[in-house]
Order: structure tokens, then sequence, then C-alpha cells
């Protein structure tokens, strides 16, 4: 299944983009008959609901022109929602100033979970201002991060 996602990634990246959309993530779940296809998408200042529904329709149309999933699929198009997944360093990026919850693959000065404000993120790290610190954080060492309010 990782092949299907990632053209269906390929395929439907154009169109995302050119509503001014940005794609947050793409997963496909289930199996045969009945697969879920669901899409987040995300812009600067947020994505409202007729944006979704405007992006369910375009992507529905293509989606069933190009006969991409080979069974019934039931698409759902929305946006990651205030406390967003960060799946990049540049989803980090345009986070700076924000607070964010990253885990990490293995520890780092004993701890799994790191919570703090992304001050920087550079070519291979993203560091963090915690209360007491500033943790530089490798990009391979971390296995998500998200948003916290």
């Amino acid at each position: 299944m990782p092949e299907i996602k990632e053209e269906l990634k390929q395929r439907l990246l154009p169109l995302i983009e050119e509503e001014d959309l940005e794609l947050v993530e793409l997963d496909l779940a289930g199996r045969p008959p009945r697969f879920i296809l669901r899409i987040f998408v995300d812009k600067v200042g947020g994505v409202n609901v007729e944006e979704c529904a405007d992006l369910s329709r375009k992507l529905s149309d293509y989606l069933d022109t190009e006969d991409l999933i080979q069974s019934r699929y039931t698409l759902e198009v929305s946006s990651p929602g205030l406390e967003r997944p960060l799946l990049s360093l540049d989803d980090f990026r345009r986070k700076i100033g924000e607070r964010v919850k990253v885990e990490l693959k293995s520890p780092l000065d004993e701890k799994k979970e790191i919570k703090g404000e992304i001050v920087e993120v550079r070519e291979d790290e993203v560091v963090i201002a915690l209360e007491d610190k500033v943790e530089r954080i490798p990009w391979d060492r971390i296995d998500k991060g998200r948003i916290i309010i």
C-alpha cells in the first residue's frame, strides 16, 4: 500500500497546490473492498470548511476519472486542526514561536518527550526553548511533533 499512497501524493499534490493549500498528510486506510482516503490540508491563517468541500469535489472528480484506487473508497478532506502534526523540518520552520510536544525515537538527556517553544530550525535539527534551557534536537531523533495549546 505504500506505493499507492506515494502515487496518490504525487498525483494529487499539484491539484492541492492549485488551490493555494498545503498537503499536511495523506493517509489511505482500510483494505479491499473499502478504503478511506484522508487528506489533511492547511494554509497560513487556516483552512475553512468551504475550502475543504471545494477541494474534496475537485479531488473526487479527478480520482473517479483517473481510477487510481481500484476499489470503493471514502474521501475525507479536512484541516489538521489546532494541534496539527509536524511531519517535516518545513512544518517545524513554519511554526517557529509556537509551543510543541516532540516525541523522540530514542531518549535525549533521558527524555523521550520534550515540550517547549520552537526557536530555530536548522538543516538537520530543531532548537526548542524549555523552561530552563535550550535543547538542540537532531532531526533523525524526532519521531513526531505536534503543536500544543
